[in-house]
């Protein structure tokens, strides 16, 4: 990835020549008194999230068909009942 380093006059000037070489995939660093301040970068199309079994928990795979089914969300009952929400 190509990088270019321009001043903070020269981004407020050229916003929008800057934005469209970042959206191509150019990193572009702007300065304030020849120091680095910020960049910009491109916006990736969607975030990375891991998918459902892209984890390796090791094990057997009913080990990591078990883990994949349990729900996290799910209330525990010892913890509610510890800190006096469940009767």
């Amino acid at each position: 990835m190509a990088t270019t380093t321009v001043s903070l006059y020269e981004a407020k000037t050229q916003l929008s020549q800057l934005g469209e070489r970042a959206a191509n995939g150019e990193e572009i660093v702007v300065t304030k008194h020849g120091k680095p301040r910020f960049k910009l970068v491109p916006v990736l199309d969607r975030p990375i999230r891991p998918q459902p079994g892209a984890v390796d928990f090791g094990g057997t795979r009913s080990a990591r068909d078990a883990v994949a089914q349990f729900d996290w969300f799910a209330p525990d009952e010892d913890l509610e009942r510890a800190f006096g929400t469940r009767e």
